[in-house]
């Protein structure tokens, strides 16, 4: 009886602290005139609670709900290269390889035309590429004609299509830190070269559907398209539909049939178009925490997992952009938050590490500490006057009030 009694407190006092959170998430919402915002709260390798405000779609009002996925933009980084460790348990992929080995043309930086670029340079951003002029141009191509994109070449060797001199740095391969996108379309090429398979059905096959995840890295792929949020800016004193705004209907989806497995997997968005819900991608981060297991099932190796988390960019104040935050160290794919400071809204004694988001108007956040078995995940579909936060401040100044009030509310860290 003394035990039941006690399961009853418990569960009372939980759930009176998630009505609580619940109701912090939306005044949050409030304050800050955001239009959606999903979280997500992961303790000790369970996800212990979801909260939702405000809507997905403005023009016909539908709210937010636990099933609303979210373009997440770079967080899509972290996942897909959760992916592609896969391939280097079984031995295909060598982290230290050049990647004109895989690529099946020569990749140099024309400045230091001796220097190969590995893959693990890729993951880190530290391979000298540079999203110079001739990227959108060259993105635009490939997203406006999926069954034949222009190839990498024509747009990192001379002489391309797309190649403008700026796609490239002064300094050496492994010299410098610089974030570029077209490094994980590179990536994403090289998981299709390898297996033979499109990116989009080796991320189905090795991880979201062992995950049960039904997100999807291309539009096409969601099923259920009306339960996908529209991103939004705030234009001239109203809200702007700036991307997905599918009103509920994939009416004209684009044609992947003619696509040759290879050739330029970037008509995936490897980099940042992944669409999934708050909780599949707390699954994510559960696999992290169980060192690569989910519900028991090995999926990663443990020894990925560790490589994956290991600052291997280390940040001396010359070596790297800031990225517009207090700098940190890189693993692959991974943002190493630095030192807590005074005023930090993180917990005192955390190690946080995992990637942000931004695109569109779109905000992500997914962060955990390994240690501690603790962590979160926040998606906000747009911000009216645009996200704010201190020049010196990790996270935005919306982000800080949803953290604050995970640690008042006892999901951060594990209570």
């Amino acid at each position: 009886m003394k035990k039941i009694l006690i399961v009853m407190v418990l569960t009372g006092l939980i759930q009176s602290l998630n009505g609580q959170m619940q109701e912090a998430v939306e005044k949050i919402r409030d304050d800050f005139n955001l239009m959606g915002l999903s979280v997500a709260a992961v303790c000790d390798g369970k996800v212990t609670g979801t909260y939702h405000a405000g809507l997905r779609d403005f023009e016909r009002n539908l709210p937010v709900n636990a099933d609303t996925k979210y373009r997440i933009a770079s967080i899509s980084k972290f996942v897909m290269t959760t992916a592609m460790m896969q391939l280097y348990d079984r031995k295909l992929l060598d982290l230290d390889e050049d990647v004109s080995t895989y690529l099946g043309f020569s990749l140099r930086n024309p400045a230091h035309p001796d220097k190969p670029i590995t893959v693990r340079m890729l993951l880190l951003h530290t391979g000298s590429l540079n999203e110079g002029r001739g990227y959108d141009g060259f993105l635009m191509a490939t997203y406006n004609n999926v069954s034949y994109p222009p190839k990498f070449s024509e747009l990192l060797v001379p002489g391309g299509k797309y190649y403008t001199e700026d796609m490239w740095r002064k300094e050496a391969p492994g010299e410098y830190y610089t974030y570029c996108n077209a490094n994980f379309g590179l990536a994403g090429t090289i998981i299709e070269r390898i297996t033979g398979q499109r990116f989009e059905d080796y991320l189905q096959q090795t991880l979201f559907i062992p995950l049960d995840i039904t997100g999807s890295y291309i539009p096409e792929g969601v099923t259920d398209i009306n339960n996908l949020a529209v991103i939004y800016r705030g234009e001239e004193g109203k809200w702007v539909p700036q991307t997905d705004n599918y009103k509920g209907v994939m009416t004209s989806p684009r044609d992947f049939s003619g696509y040759v497995t290879g050739t330029n997997a970037a008509v995936f968005s490897p980099q940042g178009g992944l669409r999934i819900s708050a909780a599949e991608l707390a699954r994510v981060m559960i696999l992290h925490l169980n060192k690569g297991k989910y519900e028991g099932k090995r999926i990663v190796s443990a020894k990925s997992i560790r490589l994956m988390h290991k600052p291997q960019w280390i940040y001396n104040g010359t070596n790297g952009d800031s990225d517009g935050g207090r700098p940190g160290n890189r693993g692959l794919s991974v943002d190493v938050l630095p030192g807590l400071v005074p005023g930090d809204p993180l917990p005192k004694g955390s190690h946080m590490i995992g990637h942000t988001g931004s695109a569109y108007g779109l905000n992500s956040a997914f962060f955990f500490d390994p240690k501690g078995k603790y962590g979160f995940v926040f998606m906000m579909n747009g911000s009216f006057d645009g996200p704010a936060r201190d020049s010196s401040a990790i996270f935005f100044k919306f982000e800080e009030a949803l953290l604050k009030a995970l640690a008042e509310n006892s999901a951060m860290p594990c209570k």
